[in-house]
C-alpha cells in the first residue's frame, strides 16, 4: 500500500524544515506515545506519522474488502456538505490527515465526486507540542485538499481528557459552534490510544462515554471511527462495547476488575475483532513494513 505522495511530501518538508531529517528512523524508534513530553512528541511525529498514516487509510480504504462498512461509513460522511470531526487523544494529527488526504486522492483519481466538502476538526489532547506539529502539518496539506473541494478548519483543544470537566467544556464548545453552523453531522475519530495500556485509558473512559452520549442525539447524525494497532487484549473489546452501547442509547451496566472490564447488557456484544495485516511502502526510505491494524466502526441510530 502507498500513502498519498502529497501527505509524505508533506511529513517530508516539515522534518527538513525543523532539522529532523537526519533523526527518521521508524524502526529504532521506542514506540512511544506521542505526547508525554515534547521530546516524546518530536519523536512520534518524525518516526511514527507515517505508521500511523498508513493505518487509517488501510482501514478507510478496506483494500481487502474485509470491512466494507467502515469503508462506506467514510465516504459517506466525508462525501459533501458541511461535517465537524472531533479527533480525540489527536496527538500529531495523522489519523484525521490520513483520512481526508485518501478523499483527497480518491477525488483526484476522479473515483469520487468533487463536491464542497467544508471539516471543522476539533483536535484534542492534553500535548501542545503534539498538537502544534498537527496544525503545521496540515498548512503544508491543505493547498492540495482545497484544490479538491475539502476545506478544512482545525481547532486545537489543549484539553486533558482524564478531567472530565475539563473535556465537558471542551465538548460544549464543540456543539456551540456546531449549532451555530447549523452542522449536524459528526464524525469522531480515535487512533492509537491503546498504547497507553489499560491503566492508562482507564482514567479517560468517563470522557469517551461523554462524547458518545452527546453524539448520540437523534438529531444528530454521528459516526465513530476507532483504529489501534494489534492489541491482544479482551479489555478493548469490552471498552468499544460501552462506547457502541451508549451511542446507540442500549442500557448497559459498565464495571473496572482487576486486569479486565465486566459489562452486563441484554444485546449480543462484540467478537473480538480480526487484526489485518499489510505492508505498506515507506516513502522516506523505500521499505515496506508490516502494520496491523484493528478498526471498530459504531454510527448512531
Amino acid at each position: 500500500m502507498h500513502l498519498p505522495k502529497p501527505l509524505a511530501d508533506a511529513h517530508r518538508e516539515y522534518l527538513i524544515d525543523n532539522g529532523w531529517w537526519g533523526q527518521y528512523d521508524p524502526a529504532g524508534s521506542g514506540g512511544v506515545i506521542g505526547g508525554a513530553s515534547d521530546e516524546e512528541a518530536c519523536d512520534h511525529v518524525v518516526n511514527r506519522f507515517l505508521n500511523s498514516a498508513a493505518r487509517m487509510q488501510y482501514a478507510c480504504s478496506d483494500p481487502k474488502d474485509e470491512q466494507a462498512d467502515v469503508r462506506d461509513a467514510v465516504l459517506d460522511q466525508l462525501a459533501e456538505g458541511r461535517i465537524h470531526v472531533i479527533d480525540l487523544a489527536a496527538g500529531n494529527g495523522a489519523g484525521t490527515m490520513s483520512m481526508l488526504s485518501l478523499i483527497c486522492e480518491l477525488r483526484c483519481k476522479g473515483l469520487i465526486p468533487q463536491l464542497p466538502l467544508n471539516v471543522s476538526v476539533s483536535a484534542v489532547d492534553f500535548s501542545p507540542a503534539a498538537l502544534n506539529h498537527f496544525i503545521a502539518l496540515l498548512d503544508k496539506l491543505s493547498p492540495w485538499l482545497a484544490s479538491a473541494g475539502i476545506n478544512v478548519e482545525l481547532n486545537l483543544c489543549h484539553c486533558d481528557l482524564t478531567v472530565l470537566g475539563d473535556f465537558s467544556e471542551t465538548l460544549d464548545g464543540f456543539f456551540t459552534d456546531a449549532r451555530a453552523r447549523s452542522v449536524s453531522r459528526f464524525l469522531c475519530v480515535i487512533s492509537a490510544i491503546s498504547g497507553a495500556k489499560k491503566e492508562g485509558v482507564e482514567p479517560i473512559i468517563d470522557s469517551l462515554k461523554h462524547a458518545a452520549a452527546m453524539l448520540s442525539h437523534s438529531r444528530r447524525s454521528s459516526s465513530w471511527l476507532w483504529v489501534e494497532p494489534y492489541i491482544g487484549k479482551s479489555w478493548f473489546t469490552t471498552l468499544a462495547d460501552v462506547i457502541r452501547l451508549t451511542l446507540t442509547k442500549i442500557q448497559h451496566k459498565f464495571l473496572s476488575k482487576g486486569e479486565s472490564f465486566s459489562l452486563t447488557v441484554d444485546v449480543p456484544m462484540l467478537e473480538d475483532p480480526a487484526t489485518r495485516s499489510f505492508n505498506w511502502k515507506d516513502p522516506h526510505n523505500g521499505k515496506a513494513p508490516l502494520s496491523r491494524v484493528i478498526v471498530l466502526a459504531f454510527r448512531n441510530r
